[in-house]
């Protein structure tokens, strides 16, 4: 009898440090958004240059999934 694997079923999986911890069929991701940074030389008064600021990265949501290992779990508890 052939093995099957079980994270075949989900759309996501989590790969952590090179190895595919679990399988989730939901994951939602947050907004992504980037506050500008407004520069001025010293010898132009008149002109604003802006630049790219920090990145904002939001919440990752994992749910409905599945693992047979207690890495993740672990690693969660930390």
């Amino acid at each position: 009898m052939a093995h099957q694997d079980p994270l075949r079923n989900f759309r996501y999986r989590l790969e952590i440090n090179h190895i595919e911890q679990a399988g989730f069929a939901k994951v939602t991701v947050g907004d992504l958004s980037i506050g500008p940074i407004e520069y001025q030389e010293g010898d132009e008064i008149t002109t604003v240059r802006k630049l790219d600021g920090l990145n904002k990265y939001g919440n990752i949501t994992l749910k409905w999934g599945i693992t047979a290992s207690m890495e993740l779990a672990d690693w969660h508890q930390c």
